[in-house]
């Protein structure tokens, strides 16, 4: 078994001393200072392989900083028994540099388990979960499952794999591999896998994954804080497999941190900049009332062109537009019918239709409204503010050659265009957030 070599105790020189190693059949390994193997290679003539090796100057930069050397194990000439030896090897401790082309100046090798806390700060930042860790497998290594959302045809796919892929570009020994995709037309979803310290990490897509944020728990996996399913989460779902669903069976919430390493991340702030983070809007901005309740707002009026939008505010400050603006922007209807314009049903199918799954799984409903400065009462579906404006902001409702002079701003409005085109001209450079007065400038 290649565990029992103990590669510590192979004889080695400096990689500055590299003229004093023997000439022999062998298989040699390079160590920085920290006795990290970085490198695995095989030789039929060690002292002249290292005469004029293809790693030589990159090495030599590293070795600046962080004093290399080689060990080398003497083998048998059998050359086909030596390609395989190496490659069990570098299976077995995954050095960095054989995954990494030469042509790349490696200035720091990073740790494993720097790689993947890295990997997992990225993950969060795309609303990946925790399902559970399996412990217990005949035929494969125990494995931590995680998701990311995906809503119908919508998700982070394409910004995970892009992010993933450039964790791959780091000189580590930990890499991802995307080890399944669905088709274009189903999505283009990636599955991932990684290993570390003999546990398997599995990504991949879960529909509606939303619908289980809210009522999540958190938990860290290497040091890194991450939503999770909680128990009882997973025990309904769980349930929905068949009993001998092998892939389940040992299946359970995770509890204790697998992978107990300390947090890099501990004292530093987010990235808040981060492009490619799309948050999931908090649905408890809005606690349902009581039946007979009435929830107190505040409402103000601004103006886009000759367009009027009624702002609504609630106590904590956030802001919503109720439906009849939208219905009336939208649909030139002021006062649209709640039975027969089917407004829950409609207006849950627009949002579908954008292309985020930001506010997917919010929950629409009628409820009472009174206007707290002139004791106005109305019944109405309220809308956060950034929903109605991504709702105005819809692309699919223009064809190309509009779409076009609008984005480039070509566009020449007239006097017969709808409030609808006027409102997502003007959103395309500002936010109607910007309109608003707040009681610190009232």
């Amino acid at each position: 078994m290649l565990e029992n070599i103990k590669i510590s105790e192979l004889p080695s020189v400096y990689l500055v001393d590299k003229d004093r190693l023997p000439n022999c059949v062998a298989i040699y390994f390079v160590f920085d200072s920290k006795g990290q193997i970085i490198y695995i290679g095989r030789t039929i003539n060690l002292v002249e392989r290292w005469k004029a090796h293809h790693r030589f100057n990159q090495l030599k930069r590293f070795n600046r900083k962080n004093t290399l050397s080689i060990s080398w194990l003497t083998c048998s000439s059998d050359i086909e028994n030596l390609s395989n030896l190496e490659n069990e090897f570098i299976k077995l401790y995954k050095p960095p540099l054989n995954w990494s082309k030469v042509v790349v100046p490696i200035r720091k090798i990073t740790p494993s388990e720097t790689a993947l806390q890295q990997s997992l700060q990225q993950l969060g930042k795309f609303n990946v979960m925790i399902v559970g860790f399996d412990p217990i497998s005949d035929r494969e290594p125990p494995t931590i499952y995680l998701v990311y959302p995906v809503y119908g045809m919508k998700g982070f796919s394409g910004s995970i794999r892009t992010a993933l892929k450039n964790i791959n570009k780091k000189a580590s020994s930990l890499k991802w591999k995307e080890y399944k995709t669905y088709s274009k037309s189903s999505g283009k979803f990636g599955f991932w896998e990684t290993e570390y310290n003999g546990l398997r990490i599995n990504l991949s897509p879960f529909d509606s994954l939303v619908y289980f944020m809210e009522h999540s728990t958190r938990r860290t996996l290497a040091g890194i804080e991450l939503m999770a399913f909680s128990r009882e989460q997973l025990e309904l779902i769980l349930d929905k497999k068949e009993e001998n669903d092998e892939n389940t069976s040992g299946l359970e919430a995770l509890e204790d941190d697998p992978i107990p390493v300390e947090n890099i991340y501990r004292n530093q702030p987010l990235n808040s900049n981060y492009k490619n983070t799309v948050e999931v809007e908090p649905w408890e901005e809005l606690e349902q009332m009581a039946e007979g309740e009435v929830r107190v707002m505040t409402r103000q009026f601004v103006y886009v062109d000759d367009i009027e939008i009624e702002v609504c505010t609630n106590d904590n400050g956030k802001h919503f537009v109720r439906h009849n603006v939208y219905w009336w922007i939208m649909h030139n209807h002021k006062n649209p019918s709640r039975q027969y314009d089917c407004i829950i049903e409609n207006t849950k199918n627009s949002v579908d239709r954008l292309p985020t799954i930001r506010w997917s799984g919010y929950k629409f409903r009628f409820e009472m409204i009174r206007f707290s400065e002139d004791d106005v009462e109305v019944e109405s579906v309220l809308f956060p503010l950034a929903m109605f404006e991504d709702l105005m902001k819809n692309k699919s409702r223009f064809n190309s050659q509009v779409l076009e002079q609008i984005l480039k701003g070509e566009y020449k409005s007239t006097d017969y265009d709808r409030g609808s085109i006027k409102l997502f001209v003007w959103l395309q450079s500002n936010s109607i957030s910007s309109l608003l007065q707040t009681n610190n400038n009232q």
